[in-house]
């Protein structure tokens, strides 16, 4: 059985094993990158055919999630929190000057240049103390106007111990700024960080203008991978 792309989309092959995939594209608005590793694990084909799009279609394809996200909502957010960043005002240009400033190596993704992956990031630079060690990945994405509307960050090959301290400072610090999840799923634990592949915890931000959501999954063999994502939703 298949399922239908929308017409803005690019095409793709789409079968019971990737139309998941792409339903999960288009609601988490991009952002396949640091979903990847997962993805591999359940269809080594799967790709997000957004990561190749036109600005137009990414912009499409976001306007689409934020629909999504804003109708479970009630309020704006009292602060939208984006790791230093400042969604709907963080230009291209602020990023690679904030790129040259901390020595990141930064890429287009899918030659995308409203999408771009920088790895091996300081945590410094992304507000984080020191201590904390490089984030893996940290990715952008940009409105076909140059503005940004959301910021992620990936860490892989974790202890459940080590996710279970991320996800904590990282809750802590996303609570302060807008108060406490709207939704939560899984727990927070080493017992149940080890539990075994795909043992995950999420708690998610949700308001009429943002979302931030932290998370952490057991990917089995090469350990536990931490998540944070920072999304505009304005229309």
């Amino acid at each position: 059985m298949s399922a239908a792309v929308p017409a803005y989309l690019p095409r793709v092959a789409v079968g019971t094993g990737t139309a998941a995939v792409l339903l999960t594209c288009l609601v988490g608005v991009l952002h396949l990158p640091f979903a990847a590793p997962l993805l591999r694990k359940l269809s080594p084909a799967s790709l997000c055919p957004i990561t190749h799009g036109t600005p137009a279609q990414i912009d499409r394809a976001h306007a689409i999630g934020g629909a999504a996200i804003r109708a479970s909502a009630t309020a704006s957010a009292p602060s939208r929190p984006a790791l230093g960043f400042e969604l709907d005002k963080t230009t291209r240009g602020d990023l690679d000057a904030w790129a040259a400033r901390y020595r990141v190596s930064c890429e287009k993704i899918g030659g995308n240049e409203n999408l771009r992956r920088c790895t091996d990031v300081p945590a410094s630079a992304v507000g984080e103390p020191p201590g904390a060690g490089l984030l893996e990945e940290v990715s952008f994405e940009l409105r076909g106007t140059g503005e940004l509307v959301n910021v992620e960050t990936m860490r892989r090959h974790l202890s459940p111990e080590q996710a279970v301290r991320i996800v904590a400072e990282r809750e802590e610090t996303i609570a302060s700024g807008v108060g406490a999840p709207s939704k939560t799923g899984g727990e927070a634990t080493v017992a149940h960080l080890s539990r075994g592949f795909l043992s995950s915890y999420v708690a998610e931000h949700t308001y009429l203008d943002y979302r931030a959501t932290v998370s952490a999954t057991n990917l089995g063999e090469t350990g536990v991978m931490a998540r944070e994502q920072y999304l505009s939703v304005r229309p």
